[in-house]
């Protein structure tokens, strides 16, 4: 088991691959990660963006919302429904 903390650490400094079940019961990998070099510009530029993630993460202490570096986008994940994660080098 993945631990929040432990998840949001590597996130934060990171691009970690994720493999987990989906509500629907499909499993995906995907590559994720936090530290706002490798998140869209206007999140950078955006105080308003980061207290919005901030007080996502505050308030779903089961969930995480990542930006999914393969499709460029927000995603979010369970993180009870993690099975396996890894930190990805050269990003």
């Amino acid at each position: 088991m993945y631990t929040r903390d432990k998840l949001l650490n590597d996130l934060r400094e990171n691009v970690i691959e994720v493999h987990f079940k989906k509500v629907n019961g499909e499993f995906r990998a995907m590559r994720c990660t936090l530290p706002p070099r490798l998140l869209p510009e206007s999140y950078s530029a955006s105080e308003n963006e980061q207290e919005i993630e901030k007080q996502f993460h505050q308030k779903n202490q089961d969930v995480l919302a990542v930006w999914d570096v393969q499709k460029n986008g927000w995603r979010s994940f369970r993180i009870d429904s993690v099975n396996y994660c890894q930190v990805i080098d050269g990003y």
